[in-house]
C-alpha cells in the first residue's frame, strides 16, 4: 500500500500564495512607474509644442511688421526724434493673420531709431558675394533709409508660453 502525504488544510503554510502576491505587487510598482514616466513625456512635449508655436507667432507677427514699415517709409520719415530718442510708429498692433489655434493674436511694434550716420559699405557689402565694387579705404556713404526696431509678441496655446523677438529693420525709400 503506497502511502499519499497528508495534504490536509493544516500542514499547508501559504509560501506560493505569499510569493505571488510579492510578485503582484512588484508588477504593479513597475506598470505605475511606467505610467508616471509616460505622463511626464507627455506632458514635456505639449510643452515643447506649445513653445514652437509661440515662436511661430512671434516670428510671423516680426515678418509682418516688417512688411508694413517696409510700405510706411514716407511715414516713418516725417516722425520727429525728440532729443535723438526713439519714437514709436506703431504700438502694439496685432496681426490677425495667424490663427494655428494660440491663445492669442501676436502683437507688435514698430519704433523708429536715430539714423547711424555715415555707414561704412566696407563693413555691409562684400564685393566677392555680391559681385559689385566696394568703397575706397575711408570712404563712407550715407544711405537714404531709416532704423526702426521691431518687437514681436506670440502666444502659445497656453498663456504661460510667451515668445518675444526683435529686429532692427533698414526702410528704404
Amino acid at each position: 500500500m503506497i502511502r499519499q502525504p497528508n495534504l490536509t488544510p493544516k500542514h499547508q503554510r501559504g509560501a506560493v500564495l505569499l510569493i505571488a502576491l510579492i510578485m503582484l505587487l512588484l508588477l504593479t510598482i513597475i506598470g505605475m512607474a511606467g505610467m508616471r514616466d509616460t505622463n511626464m513625456q507627455e506632458k514635456m512635449a505639449g510643452n515643447l509644442r506649445d513653445q514652437n508655436l509661440a515662436f511661430q507667432a512671434a516670428e510671423a507677427g516680426l515678418r509682418f511688421a516688417e512688411q508694413q514699415a517696409k510700405g510706411q517709409y514716407n511715414s516713418l520719415n516725417q516722425l520727429e526724434l525728440v532729443d535723438n530718442q526713439p519714437t514709436v510708429f506703431i504700438r502694439d498692433a496685432v496681426y490677425e493673420g495667424f490663427t494655428e489655434g494660440v491663445y492669442a493674436e501676436p502683437t507688435y511694434t514698430i519704433t523708429k531709431l536715430p539714423h547711424p550716420g555715415p555707414l561704412d559699405m566696407q563693413d555691409i557689402v562684400n564685393p566677392q558675394t555680391t559681385g559689385g565694387e566696394s568703397l575706397a579705404v575711408g570712404e563712407a556713404m550715407i544711405l537714404d533709409f531709416v532704423l526702426v526696431r521691431i518687437e514681436s509678441t506670440g502666444t502659445g496655446m497656453s498663456p504661460d508660453a510667451k515668445v518675444k523677438l526683435r529686429s532692427l529693420y533698414f526702410v528704404e525709400e
